[in-house]
């Protein structure tokens, strides 16, 4: 992994980016877990302590419970997936744990990360964190990857930076680079200085002037070996004998007043002339720290900071943005360690963000909508599509003909709560009390989204994990269905489970896809790096794993509410082929008008 990456952006300017070391991005995540926790834990708590309070009557405070419980159901869901979600979309690419230990996740362009990306790093979340908690899978692509990244950065094109905007330019920059800079503006400049035949250029007297800042918090060992190092070279051009120094005792201190003297000259070499007032040192440290205030107060406001601006002041912005980024190409001949450079690039980094930080997310507003992107994205991948189909399908059908022939085996494979079910009866298939009916229907459709977000996500582990989920939900099915027939239940299999469970069913189908696609990307991706390859899937991906999310809320809703009613197995039937059917019309036909365009 490297230290630190260089981007040249859209309008050709270079920024130097550091990449944020694997250590403190673990403290961030922690940081935010323990924030995640402690959120969960309030809520909860102050929910049961409403729950029990006596002010409503009995009926009241059962319905008052009921509402709590499906309210708390639905807050630990959004919690736990969509904390680092919501976070790093609304505040640029910070969550809190991030923003106390300076890191920020960015575009691989360097802008700031929208909900796309968001989305994408952290719904594949799960696999960086196999085996879970040691997170080693993320943890290894992190040490890897010369950017740093875990495999939820190379599906969504992100990188985590560490960044530091809280210092001020002004005291970073000495009058002799700031006016070197400014004299190298005009060509007017003096890129080394000569003493006697020994020529000192921008390189060396940057290591000089370091060395002077820093002398007085080295130890004096260190300090003393430094000075004499630095200076030997020059030693003989500024009147000095090194051969006689070595055996004087204040050797050390004479070393460091030569280095003081070529400092004091090239400020002397660079002070520009009478015609040369605006360049004076003094005055382009100003022009930078006031530059730097008026971008750190247009930030704070967001994207609203910039549409308060007038058109001239928005102008003036830009043209001030296209100097300092002249001034950091110039400053670099003085070296990419310089505390001048990395202060000007932090800068430039912050202007070109707040500058351009919202241009995607408006042109992106203009394409498809997702209801459409979604069924064209089915169709586009019907492989992935057949293939997790043969995962689910093939265990279920191999699993329901061994329990059919061996019926034993259904006290190993069926889920206790299937083992005794009742037969399907007409007047009530199974009853749930209506009090408890959004509990239930709740906690279903959390559950499921999570399965259809862990094949999903797990699509990252080269497909292995999304081939674990789908098979193990086939032979799950499998065996209920052959159980519940050979106890002669087919109508409660057929009246209760599948009115809702067709939905769901497609939906772990087609989320299974959504993992290969990702697979195929990271195993095959052709004549170009995986993360490129990952790139281009990404989009149809994430419309296939929304979609599927709006599906199992329609399913947890008919099994919540339909499923426990007291409608006829006939009318129950009716919505099995009526969602499928819908489901079927619309993926297979959705959108292919406008495919084209």
């Amino acid at each position: 992994m490297e230290e630190r990456i260089s981007i040249v952006t859209p309008d050709h300017v270079e920024l130097d980016f550091e990449l944020a070391g694997i250590g403190s991005r673990l403290l961030a995540f922690i940081m935010d877990q323990v924030l995640l926790y402690l959120g969960i834990l309030t809520i909860a708590l102050l929910m049961i302590f409403a729950g029990g309070t006596n002010v409503f009557s009995s009926t009241a405070r059962q319905w008052s419970g009921t509402v709590a419980t499906t309210l708390l159901v639905f807050i630990i869901f959004l919690l736990n997936w969509g904390y680092f979600v919501a976070f790093e979309a609304l505040n640029r690419g910070q969550t809190p744990g991030k923003r106390w230990t300076g890191l920020r996740v960015v575009q691989d362009s360097g802008l700031p990360i929208g909900w796309r990306e968001a989305t994408l790093r952290n719904f594949v979340r799960i696999a960086d964190i196999m085996p879970p908690p040691a997170c080693f899978v993320g943890g290894l692509s992190i040490l890897l990857s010369k950017q740093g990244k875990r495999l939820g950065d190379l599906l969504a094109g992100t990188m985590v930076i560490r960044e530091d905007f809280g210092q001020t330019t002004r005291g970073g920059a000495s009058p002799w680079e700031a006016a070197w800079i400014a004299r190298a503006e005009k060509g007017r400049f003096i890129k080394s200085i000569i003493l006697a035949d020994t020529k000192v250029d921008a390189s060396q007297m940057q290591m000089i002037k370091r060395f002077l800042d820093r002398r007085d918090s080295l130890p004096l060992l260190q300090r003393q070996n430094l000075a004499w190092k630095i200076a030997q070279p020059f030693l003989k051009a500024m009147g000095e004998d090194s051969t006689d120094l070595k055996t004087r005792s204040d050797r050390y201190i004479v070393c460091e007043r030569v280095l003081s003297d070529i400092l004091n000259r090239a400020n002397a070499a660079n002070r520009p002339d009478a015609a040369g007032k605006g360049d004076t040192a003094e005055s382009r440290r100003e022009q930078w720290a006031a530059f730097d205030r008026e971008i750190a107060d247009i930030a704070k406001s967001g994207a609203r900071g910039l549409r308060l601006l007038r058109p001239n002041h928005l102008v003036r912005i830009i043209a001030s943005y296209r100097q300092l980024a002249g001034d950091v190409a110039r400053a670099r001949s003085l070296g990419r360690d310089s505390v001048l450079v990395r202060r000007l690039n932090n800068i430039a980094i912050r202007a070109h963000n707040v500058l351009y930080g919202y241009h995607r997310s408006r042109t992106r507003a203009a394409g498809r909508s997702w209801l459409v992107r979604f069924p064209i994205a089915v169709r586009a991948h019907a492989i992935s599509l057949v293939l997790s189909a043969l995962m689910t399908f093939g265990p279920s059908a191999v699993t329901y003909v061994a329990v059919q022939l061996h019926p034993d085996l259904g006290y190993d494979l069926v889920p206790s709560g299937f083992l005794d079910f009742e037969p399907a009866r007409d007047v009530s298939l199974h009853n749930i009390p209506g009090l408890a009916r959004p509990v239930a229907a709740s906690t279903i459709m959390t559950n499921n989204i999570q399965v259809t977000l862990l094949a999903f996500g797990l699509g990252m582990t080269a497909g292995l994990g999304t081939c674990l989920i789908l098979i193990f939900n086939g032979i799950q099915l499998g065996a209920v269905a052959g159980w519940m027939t050979a106890r002669g239940n087919s109508r409660a299999l057929w009246g209760w489970i599948m009115p809702h469970g067709g939905t769901e069913l497609l939906a772990i189908v087609l989320s299974g896809a959504a993992g290969f696609i990702l697979a195929g990307a990271l195993i095959s991706p052709g004549n170009v790096r995986r993360s490129v390859a990952l790139g281009h899937v990404a989009k149809d991906a994430l419309a296939i794993i929304l979609g599927v999310m709006g599906m199992l809320v329609v399913a947890g809703l008919i099994e919540g509410f339909v499923s426990p009613s007291t409608i006829g197995f006939p009318a129950r039937i009716g919505v099995l082929s009526i969602t499928l059917t819908g489901w079927f019309l619309y993926l297979g036909f959705a959108g292919r008008g406008g495919a084209a365009s």
